[in-house]
């Protein structure tokens, strides 16, 4: 990888970790809520919600993940063929 497409190199990886974390907070904001019984102001079916946003955010990082890392292998592929 060539030194000026480093930190689409480690945003790639960023947007990865990303993926991962929101997905975790997602379920684990679900399963506080489930668990809590809702109140109110927050009733289960928000937990329903949370499930969904970190899934939705999941799929969103890791597309920009993957055609990120798909931009620099075509990129560098160009290059060897040029």
């Amino acid at each position: 990888m060539d030194k000026k497409y480093k930190v689409l190199g480690i945003s790639s990886v960023v947007f990865k970790v990303l993926s991962w974390a929101s997905l975790a907070i997602g379920i684990v904001a679900a399963i506080i809520i489930f668990i809590g019984g809702g109140t109110p102001d927050a009733p289960r079916a928000t937990g329903f919600i949370g499930i969904l946003l970190g899934v939705i955010y999941f799929f969103i990082f890791l597309v920009a993940s993957e055609v990120i890392t798909l931009l620099l292998e075509i990129h560098s592929k160009v290059e060897k063929g040029a």
